[in-house]
């Protein structure tokens, strides 16, 4: 199943230090949201939602990594910002 991650907000402050929301959404319909949250001394995620009443259901940890994995996929340097592949790409995430 191809889910579509967007972006529903970020401060990022720097690279070891930020948060970030985002949405999952299946044929048009938000489904459910991640929260991540990271200093240089922790880093938090959240799934908010029913992993197991999604299209395709999987273990929160999933919904959780995948989107990470593809955002850091579409970056066109190490560097490269998540708000900026946001910008520029549609990601999407497979479960």
């Amino acid at each position: 199943m191809k889910y579509q991650a967007t972006l529903i907000e970020a401060d990022i402050r720097e690279g070891m230090n930020g948060e970030m929301s985002i949405a999952i959404e299946a044929n048009g319909k938000q489904l459910a949201s991640l929260d991540y949250f990271w200093t240089p001394e922790h880093f938090t995620a959240r799934f908010n939602g029913s992993a197991p009443s999604m299209p395709k259901p999987a273990h929160p940890m999933a919904f959780l990594g995948k989107p990470i994995e593809s955002i850091n996929a579409l970056k066109t340097s190490p560097d490269t910002s998540p708000v900026d592949v946001f910008k520029n790409n549609i990601v999407e995430f497979e479960i």
